[in-house]
């Protein structure tokens, strides 16, 4: 699966200069194909960090702190240092690319909102609100309405409206960090590296889609470009359940990235092989459609 995120990149974007970044690196097939095509760089966090401001020293202790488990509160503070060092546009492996970046290469930086559960960051935090209760019982209706309407039902346009209307109580659109791009030397990233000390690494999410959150309401949202849900989430982290069952549906004309979540799915990842996607199906699903096609060009 992180190799068609990268496969999915290169096809439409011919001719970009593609890096991984690694720690620890497999040793199959897939990491081997992809060596022939894109550059592999190990991680230098030493040396990253010497070359910072000392106004962004003090985040080195908190990567000190962070707990070998939590390997994505890393991954989030390193994404930052990369894009604040050298620019560039950041993916998740667990991404399918489906156009060419160039036309928002002209933005300082950009990075995208989601639709999410508007208690979330309480509820990661273990803040308890009153209004958690009527809002989260409409989206847990929204999540099994659009589970057994996807799973079951054929993705039928009654119970849809039956979603759209609980999602307008239950949803709010905060930004995510699944996909960021930047010039080197973002005020945004850098911002974002120095609330990095002010921020419990032991919260979900507070050094990823949080930070992002408490960074653009400081004075450097205005270095950045935001983006609507349909460029990279176009479906709700909720909901990407939708990727994987019933009918392909269309994706927004604006959408350059889709973001399936693979957090929400890992038995499912384990099963979506190159051999099974690759081929077609009678009634292919959207991550299948979006899959086969890439396979289709040849990697």
């Amino acid at each position: 699966m992180n190799r068609l995120a990268v496969e999915s990149l290169l096809q439409t974007n011919p001719g970009a200069r593609v890096t991984i970044h690694f720690q620890d690196p497999p040793d199959n097939a897939d990491w081997k194909a992809l060596r022939k095509k894109v550059e592999f760089r190990p991680i230098d966090l030493a040396g990253w960090l010497k070359e910072l401001p000392d106004s962004m020293q003090a985040v080195a202790p908190v990567l000190d702190k962070i707990s070998t488990g939590y390997l994505a509160g890393k991954s989030n503070i390193l994404r930052y240092l990369i894009l604040f060092r050298e620019g560039g546009i950041y993916l998740d492996f667990d991404t399918l690319t489906v156009k060419n970046y160039q036309p928002l290469l002209n933005a300082q930086a950009f990075i995208g909102e989601e639709t999410v559960f508007r208690y979330d960051d309480d509820r990661v935090a273990g803040n308890f609100k009153l209004g958690i209760i009527p809002t989260g019982a409409a989206f847990g209706i929204s999540y099994y309405v659009s589970l057994w309407n996807c799973k079951y039902l054929g993705d039928g346009p009654v119970l849809n409206a039956v979603n759209r209307l609980c999602m307008r109580y239950w949803s709010d659109r905060k930004l995510n960090n699944a996909v960021l791009g930047s010039e080197a030397g973002s005020k945004f990233f850098a911002k974002a590296i120095a609330l990095v000390p002010e921020t419990n690494p032991g919260i979900k999410y507070a050094l990823g889609p949080i930070l992002m959150n408490r960074t653009w309401a400081t004075e450097a949202a205005e270095h950045i470009r935001r983006l609507g849900q349909d460029y990279f989430y176009s479906i709700p982290p909720s909901q990407t359940f939708r990727f994987f069952y019933g009918p392909a549906r269309a994706l927004p004309d604006s959408a350059y990235t889709i973001h399936w979540c693979s957090s929400n799915h890992k038995d499912l990842a384990s099963t979506l092989t190159l051999e099974n996607l690759g081929r077609a199906a009678a009634n292919p699903t959207l991550f299948h459609s979006l899959a086969h096609g890439v396979i289709a060009q040849g990697i």
